[in-house]
């Protein structure tokens, strides 16, 4: 804790404890270096120490701190670190970014023992995956976004969406907007939240748009009467559509956020996902119009797309997912040549004697449960033969807060070959969100500086973000 000085001047000791924390905070929220310029955090630190004469340290010292705290890990972090960030001047064509994914695989050592590869549909993308030696696994996430937007277009949300977007703008741009929202939601008693303004590249950022939009109608509405503007206001016509077009979105967000998570067995819940997805897109009697445009959009961009996201490795992966394996989110007719698959798989895998480690955390319950539903009745029982696959048929479905891999783990031993081959189906994460979590970190890093920080500052940043948030900090 500081202590207050009450007008002195700060030791010299207490100085360079703040410059340590400085530089552990800049790395380890990835504020840009130029924070330290900020004549208000310099007020802050003036206030917090008692010292009016405080100054806060030069973009110099702050990377000379966070240089020789790199320089204090272990070597080999450090070498490690050092194959995670290339600095490159190619054109993004897809033989370039195969050739460089290698690359890095090679630096990693890790060539050999990759199975999958993860990216977005971007064109490059996708001919980069057909290039490159191993299977290629389209962003599932990415997938389900873009049927989003196709779909919004055509369902006739457009106008009610303008007007929210004009809304949200009048408060999002005026602090003194956004301040007199404020008092009618503590006036009314809510809690007092700004409103989100959807971007095409932020997923789910309409459907909380909406969301805020109808929590905050009241306030949002007394606020705009007391003011001059030239907004035209959502109608209730309007908010009769928004409360339709929430009930269609709150499902692609649930089924992205199950999808896009890095702590459990993600891949294996791909199809029946999208099986859940194309049970909430049924066209009903009720449905009005524009709503019914949505549903036959999004059914219909979702099935072309579904067909370009290697559905043979997912089929597979859902198979030997203890939970799934029943394979009701496929049709009668495609669940028995996964099995011929299989079984195959199984003959030609060299025996696995090692038994599967991965302790890996239960998946959100209440996600999860989505998945229980089908794309038609139980599969008929099967008699069971003397062989793996056909064992393993027969085993009770386990139960959805179960970890799969937990499962092979456990049954390795009357699994053996068939546990080998779940561990690499199983391992493949359903979408690329993970790593993007990951570019974000060292986007916030790099931020408008991008082109005067070398490759070598952004490792050494990104890294010790990542180290100080586990294990250490600063001495």
């Amino acid at each position: 804790m500081f202590e207050c000085n009450r007008g002195k001047p700060i030791s010299t000791a207490l100085s360079a404890k703040l410059t340590n924390l400085l530089a552990q905070w800049i790395a380890t929220s990835c504020r840009p270096i130029s924070v330290v310029e900020d004549d208000g955090l310099e007020l802050v630190l003036q206030a917090a120490t008692g010292d009016p004469s405080y100054k806060l340290p030069a973009r110099r010292t702050i990377m000379r701190r966070i240089d020789d705290q790199y320089a204090r890990k272990p070597q080999r972090m450090r070498r490690l670190s050092r194959r995670g960030v290339m600095k490159t001047e190619e054109c993004h064509f897809s033989e370039a970014c195969a050739r460089q994914f290698l690359d890095v695989a090679n630096r990693w050592g890790i060539a050999d023992k990759i199975s999958t590869v993860g990216t977005d549909s971007a064109p490059n993308m996708v001919a980069a995956g057909r290039i490159l030696p191993f299977e290629h696994l389209p962003c599932v996430a990415h997938v389900v976004q873009r049927a989003i937007v196709m779909s919004l277009q055509a369902g006739g949300f457009d106008g009610a969406l303008a007007k929210c977007r004009k809304v949200v703008g009048h408060f999002k741009h005026s602090p003194a907007n956004s301040d007199e929202l404020n008092v009618q939601q503590a006036s009314l008693g809510q809690v007092q939240e700004p409103l989100v303004q959807d971007v095409p590249t932020r997923w789910n950022s309409t459907l909380e748009m909406i969301k805020r939009m109808r929590r905050n109608k009241d306030a949002l509405h007394t606020t705009l009467s007391q003011q001059k503007h030239n907004l035209a206001l959502p109608t209730n016509a309007d908010y009769e559509k928004l409360v339709k077009l929430e009930k269609l979105l709150e499902p692609c967000r649930n089924i992205t956020d199950l999808l896009g998570g890095d702590k459990y067995v993600s891949c294996s819940a791909v199809l029946p996902a999208l099986c859940h997805l194309q049970h909430a897109m049924k066209i009903s009697d009720d449905d009005p119009a524009y709503v019914l445009r949505f549903k036959a959009a999004f059914t219909k961009d979702l099935n072309q797309r579904r067909e370009k996201i290697n559905l043979e490795w997912l089929k597979v992966a859902t198979a030997l997912d203890p939970r799934f394996k029943d394979l009701k989110c496929l049709p009668r007719a495609e669940r028995e040549p996964v099995w011929a698959q299989l079984r195959e798989l199984v003959k030609g895998e060299e025996p696995a004697l090692q038994p599967l480690r991965e302790e890996n955390p239960e998946p959100p319950k209440k996600k999860t449960s989505l998945l229980l539903m089908g794309s038609d009745s139980d599969s008929d029982e099967e008699t069971p033969e003397d062989n793996t696959v056909e064992r393993y048929k027969v085993e009770p479905s386990a139960s959805l807060d179960l970890c799969p891999l937990k499962w092979w783990s456990e049954h390795t031993a009357v699994y053996g070959k068939m546990a080998h081959i779940a561990r690499k189906y199983l391992g493949t994460p359903a979408t690329t969100v993970p790593c993007e979590r990951l570019f974000s970190v060292a986007g916030h890093i790099v931020q408008k500086r991008r082109s005067s920080l070398s490759p070598e500052n952004v490792n050494k940043l990104v890294c010790l973000s990542d180290w100080w948030k586990e294990k250490w900090s600063l001495d």
